[in-house]
């Protein structure tokens, strides 16, 4: 059983690299399941055995903390599901498990069950639907229950109900929705079912009926353990977009409208307060009886309704209603060659493109992005109590949000900066909205990078030249927040041809706004958004390790002051990871750094149960749980335990200058058969900063076509060297860096170089610089700047 390491664990990476053919100093090897030294005797894996190789799908952890549940892939495609029991060895293993939830009160796991790859085939090969299953297992006593063919599924928020969505008729919206009491083992159905949500607590669920004839279409309410059954509202219409208001028993829907003067349709939205109580009100957006709705639009279904904090406004999506008419003309001017382009037009389209200097978008981007943009809407904010309508959003390519407040709204706006903006000059203003009356302000000026609204909303937040800035949406004081403390926070790593450069990144802010979270190269800052200066929480500066904040709260409130944050570590010249921790207003702790990559840590919603993989690129990938200290942490699977049944190969990091005097690093990865004696040929990986990867496990499979296991495993070096460019030379730039890193592993007779995309620009380049390579693959090489 391999064992992560203990707290504070500082193992030391190789450090020098000898110039003779492939005699490197090798680091001394963690403690594994798998030595990374190779087996006497055994050969390498070939493709033969690819398929029984897995890999660690999505993981998700019970509530309470005593239970795991993780998918397993396989190269082969015969996945499973593994839900176990902490602490114990055995699991319920579900063959093509897929998604899987577990109930509030942990007692209980959903989850879907899809279909053999040869099944899943003939299906589609006889043109019949492909279908997934769903079952819940009972956790304390740990019987399974079939549910059949079901789309999806959701626990209520009290855990004692699962809503099951069944799958509609061909051409139908509506299917069969069941929902099951779990304590008892009964069903309730309701038919025509198009969607369903639970309110946030309770048992409470909304239901959209969508018939084919439309006589039976309705809102209701199901209250499940009272088993009433209550219609807010029915007509021949159609609903769409249910959304609850958070923490409380607030719903709206939109309802559509027909009308045959316009092409598309258009939707009311209508709205309970209360609901399901004897308080509960009603409201509808009408835009024929709305105050002010403006002309000329409707209300579109592209956007689900959301309510405001305080349920005072429900915001919504605008689109520009489409006239009949207006598409019957565009069909005789299309039909005399002489049509519009303002409308959609039936008929035949030419396939003629016509590109101009002036669109920000190239014609490919357009068709790229068509479906995206027909779902765009306009922002606009509906004041339910006074029955009015605000239109927010002015542009349908920029962005509006409802600040937190429920006051004021913002909209960012490009188009003064759009040509700068294509060539990495980025650029924007923002406007403030005041939500009751509409009045817009124009508060900020070319923004090179917005960070949004503080928690509250009281901030507006960007980074402009190396320094963040605050607004005050109170005062509408400007202030150079960063200006106060010690901090670069400009990424001088960014080697991209850029006038400005970005910043490292922002975490978040604490859900009062006392202060925003900030990183700089290797540390954590607090600053406060009024200038008043901040502090570094973290200090790796001191040994290179960078450190950032890991989001294991599962809520999306802000950092609270009074939990212990925890950190992701992450050595920049050793390439160790691990993670720290700091208690309220404590000293930051190192729980556990080691030789190996360590990532995906979460937290049981409702225990200090945490749980993270670990992998090295001769160790596969595992889960492994503990308590909030990590380091104790226990091994909970043991993913393709066969391997140590193969020879294969590990990986060393490598230390070189390149010739524009750059101390750089290169991930090196030893064939599977290696012999000292022997010569091997060797692949060159390229791309930019390669050297993170030096831990990373790669599953053998011939659908990976640089696939660095199966290069290994056919005897030759990897190597993946680090590549910092210059800015408008990065030919050049990777020259001066691949070549002295080839140069310092390995006498060049037997090289090749691979690349995809722009690694594969450098594949396609460096063989005209230098004949150290007897062989090149570019793949989908970037071969010429102007047509890319």
């Amino acid at each position: 059983m391999k064992k992560v390491a203990g707290r504070a664990a500082r193992g030391t990476a190789m450090r020098g690299a000898v110039v003779v053919l492939l005699s490197i100093l090798a680091a001394q090897p963690l403690s594994s399941a798998q030595s990374r030294a190779p087996h006497q005797g055994l050969e390498p894996v070939t493709p033969e055995d690819y398929g029984r190789f897995e890999s660690p799908g999505a993981a998700t952890l019970s509530p309470d903390g005593r239970w795991l549940a993780y998918a397993v892939n396989r190269v082969n495609e015969q996945n499973e599901l593994r839900v176990q029991r902490i602490g114990r060895d055995t699991a319920v293993i579900v063959p093509y498990g897929g998604s899987v939830k577990f109930s509030g009160d942990s007692r209980w796991a959903a989850y879907s069950i899809g279909i053999a790859p040869s099944e899943r085939e003939r299906l589609e090969e006889a043109e019949e639907p492909v279908r997934q299953r769903a079952a819940v297992l009972d956790l304390t006593t740990g019987t399974t229950t079939a549910l059949g063919a079901i789309r999806s599924f959701e626990f209520s928020p009290d855990g004692e109900y699962l809503a099951l969505h069944g799958y509609a008729p061909e051409d139908a919206r509506g299917s069969d929705l069941i929902v099951r009491d779990l304590v008892r083992g009964t069903n309730t159905s309701f038919g025509n079912i198009s969607a369903y949500a639970w309110a946030p607590d309770g048992a409470l669920l909304a239901l959209t009926l969508h018939t084919e004839s439309g006589t039976g279409n309705a809102v209701q309410l199901y209250d499940g353990p009272s088993g009433a059954l209550r219609v807010l509202d029915s007509s021949s219409y159609r609903y769409d977009g249910l959304a609850w208001r958070d923490d409380a028993r607030d719903i709206a829907v939109l309802r559509s409208m027909p009308d045959s003067t316009y092409r598309d349709t258009a939707y009311s939205v209508l709205a309970w307060t209360d609901v399901n109580t004897t308080a509960a009100r009603r409201f509808q957006l009408d835009p024929y009886r709305t105050n002010d709705f403006p002309a000329g639009v409707r209300i579109s279904d592209t956007r689900t309704p959301q309510w405001s904090t305080d349920g005072t406004l429900i915001t919504v999506g605008l689109r520009t209603r489409v006239h009949a008419s207006a598409v019957a003309r565009a069909a005789e001017r299309d039909s005399a060659g002489d049509a519009p382009d303002d409308v959609p037009r039936d008929g035949t389209q030419s396939d003629v493109q016509v590109w101009h200097a002036g669109d920000v978008r190239i014609i490919p981007e357009q068709k790229a992005q068509e479906q995206q943009d027909l779902r765009r809407a306009l922002l606009a904010a509906w004041h339910i109590d006074e029955d009015r309508l605000v239109q927010i959003g002015t542009e349908l390519h920029e962005t509006a949000r409802l600040l937190p407040d429920g006051r004021h709204a913002t909209e960012t706006d490009q188009s003064r900066y759009e040509f700068g903006a294509m060539f990495g000059r980025p650029g924007g203003d923002v406007w403030l909205i005041d939500v009751d009356t509409g009045e817009r302000e124009r508060v900020l000026e070319n923004v090179q990078w917005y960070g949004g609204a503080s928690e509250t909303g009281r901030y507006l937040l960007w980074f402009n030249d190396g320094t963040y800035w605050t607004y005050d949406v109170q005062t509408g004081a400007r202030t150079a927040i960063s200006s106060a403390v010690n901090g670069v926070f400009a990424n001088q790593e960014y080697d991209y041809p850029v006038e400005a450069l970005p910043p490292y990144g922002i975490e978040g802010w604490t859900r009062d706004d006392e202060a925003l979270l900030v990183y700089d190269r290797y540390d954590v800052w607090l600053v406060g958004p009024d200038g008043s200066g901040g502090r570094r929480l973290t200090d790796g500066a001191a040994e290179h390790v960078i450190h950032r904040v890991a989001d294991v709260y599962d809520d999306d409130d802000g950092i609270h002051p009074e939990r212990p944050l925890y950190f992701s570590l992450f050595g920049e010249r050793t390439k160790q990871s691990g993670w720290a921790r700091m208690e309220a207003d404590g000293p930051v702790e190192r729980l556990v750094l080691e030789d190996a990559r360590l990532e995906r840590l979460m937290r049981a919603d409702s225990a200090d149960t945490f749980a993270f993989t670990r992998e090295r690129f001769d160790d596969a990938p595992d889960w492994f749980v503990g308590d909030s200290d990590l380091s104790d942490a226990r091994q909970v699977s043991e993913l393709n335990a066969f391997q140590i049944d193969y020879a294969w190969g590990h990986s060393e990091l490598v230390d070189f200058t390149s010739t524009a005097g750059l101390e750089l690093q290169a991930a090196l990865l030893y064939p599977a058969d290696y012999d000292p004696s022997r010569q091997y040929p060797m692949i060159v990986y390229t791309y930019e900063r390669l050297s993170q990867n030096l831990h990373n496990y790669v599953v053998p499979s011939e659908r990976s076509y640089y696939n660095f296991s199966v290069f290994t495993a056919n005897g030759y070096f990897v190597l993946m060297p680090d590549i910092v460019y210059r800015g408008r030379d990065p030919g050049v730039s990777a020259l001066e860096a691949v070549v002295p890193a080839v140069q310092t592993i390995v006498d060049p007779e037997r090289i090749g170089i691979i690349g995809h995309s722009w690694g594969g620009y450098q594949a396609a380049f460096l063989p005209t610089r230098t004949d150290i390579f007897a062989a090149a693959v570019a793949g989908a090489p970037i071969t010429n700047f102007l047509s890319f």
